[in-house]
């Protein structure tokens, strides 16, 4: 049991996110959170700790009218890999029009017996007091059945 938290952070404000909801989580009693900058790590340590964790949250800018390049590439691994049998969550980031959380949501459909958490969480560049509020409900969506 553990969520891992793999984001694609353009200018910062996604790392931002994906680093409030670890410590939500760890907060709320989660028993082990990984949480992995794309952007900078080894992918196939990423792909790794996507397969050890029970929950996974992608976190991902929008980019071009798609996803962040090193989310996209860590997706096609996954798909790649016959990631299966997770819960997943998705936060995307988007200052005009975000879409990488659709796009992110449409590729875990293609996998198996994935449950995709809903709702998609939207930050919009920077995280704000709101966003926190969004995050730490989506924490409880993540972590239902795993602490009692």
């Amino acid at each position: 049991e553990g969520v891992f938290i793999a984001y694609a952070s353009i200018h910062g404000g996604t790392a931002e996110a994906a680093r409030k909801l670890a410590e939500i989580l760890k907060e709320k009693g989660a028993q082990k959170v990984s949480i992995m900058d794309l952007s900078r790590c080894d992918m196939a340590e990423a792909v790794e700790d996507a397969f050890k964790m029970s929950r996974m949250v992608l976190a991902a800018a929008s980019y071009d009218a798609g996803v962040f390049p090193p989310m996209n590439d860590f997706i096609h691994h996954l798909q790649d890999k016959n990631f299966q049998n997770r819960r997943v969550a998705i936060i995307e980031n988007g200052s005009w029009a975000p879409v990488a959380g659709k796009l992110m949501c449409a590729a875990m459909q293609k996998l198996k017996d994935i449950e995709l958490v809903e709702p998609i969480v939207t930050i919009r560049g920077k995280m704000k007091t709101t966003d926190v509020i969004l995050l730490e409900r989506l924490a409880d969506l993540i972590l239902c059945n795993e602490i009692e």
